[in-house]
């Protein structure tokens, strides 16, 4: 123990403790004091007293208080993702020592995108809740850009995600986990339904219909096929993808669709896909990780059989 920590436990009447930390986040996110009180289950002055104390342990104010809001001062801002880390941590310690001698017990907290969550990961789950029944799994499905804000905040302990989302490898590691084609798809009444493959203008004719402007997949597609031509002037956005589906099968436009996602619909023919003349739309479903945090072994366990297990209609 160095001086400076000897010199803190001396002085130290009051301790920074996990449940003023847990507090001042809840706190942070809902910036009210009522609705963070209401959501850790304790009465409005027990928060305000936690915060006071953390606040007189650090000598600083940590919140601008008002009747209807309180938002963080440039000192909270500072704190924030420390106190993020330090409980992330915490959990971690926790999980690690829970699991460490048999993985009967614990949790498992990871995140996924929309189409690896629901098309590629339960068969996973399935594999991995028969051979370690008492871990609880806890899947987040959020956008790529969420995910990667709470891998950075620790609240995951890995995120899968496609690989033309852009990662910090040098804080990170991506390692590739498997394959996705995405093609162009329409219902088999729709006048492109017997086409085995078409140039990329022809799709400027069309309804496209397509996530938000925001997602990964409309950067994706825009980078990759507005160089031959894509000219996007008919977009639909519809931000589900199983409504994507539906509104291409119902005839109202075409879209372009991972062909993993699609595997029912096209054997019950109501769905056809096509391939473009110019280029093949592959991309790389990647696993993302901390590279100076240590997994649980509940997630090492859980990556050993995601790279054994390859995708199978």
């Amino acid at each position: 123990m160095c001086y400076d920590d000897m010199k803190i436990m001396k002085e130290g009447a009051h301790y920074m403790d996990l449940e003023k930390l847990h507090a001042f986040l809840v706190l942070t996110n809902t910036g009210s004091f009522t609705r963070a009180a209401d959501e850790l289950f304790i009465s409005q002055p027990a928060l305000s007293k936690q915060i006071q104390s953390l606040e007189n342990e650090l000598k600083v104010p940590l919140f601008n208080r008002t009747k209807k809001h309180s938002s963080l001062t440039i000192y909270g801002e500072y704190l924030r993702p420390y106190a993020s880390n330090i409980l992330a941590n915490y959990r971690n310690a926790r999980e690690h020592i829970r699991q460490i001698e048999r993985l009967d017990e614990g949790s498992l907290r990871f995140g996924a995108t929309n189409f690896i969550g629901v098309y590629l990961l339960p068969p996973c789950l399935a594999a991995f809740h028969k051979h370690c029944p008492g871990i609880t799994l806890d899947m987040t499905i959020n956008s790529s850009r969420k995910l990667i804000q709470m891998l950075e905040n620790y609240e995951l302990e890995f995120i899968l995600l496609s690989d033309y989302i852009s990662i910090d490898e040098e804080r990170y590691i991506v390692e590739p986990w498997q394959a996705d084609t995405l093609y162009v798809t329409v219902a088999p009444s729709h006048p492109l339904g017997q086409r085995a493959s078409i140039r990329t203008t022809e799709l400027n004719r069309e309804v496209f219909i397509i996530k938000e402007r925001s997602s990964s997949i409309y950067k994706f597609l825009h980078q990759k096929l507005v160089p031959f031509g894509l000219s996007l002037e008919q977009p639909l956005f519809i931000s589900h993808q199983e409504a994507i589906k539906q509104a291409t099968m119902h005839g109202i436009g075409i879209s372009i669709l991972p062909e993993k996602s699609i595997i029912l619909e096209k054997a019950a023919g109501l769905l056809c896909t096509i391939a473009l003349d110019e280029t093949a739309l592959t991309r790389s479903i990647v696993i993302v990780r901390e590279k100076e945090r240590h997994l649980t072994p509940a997630a090492q366990e859980f990556l050993t059989l995601l790279r054994r297990m390859n995708f199978k209609p």
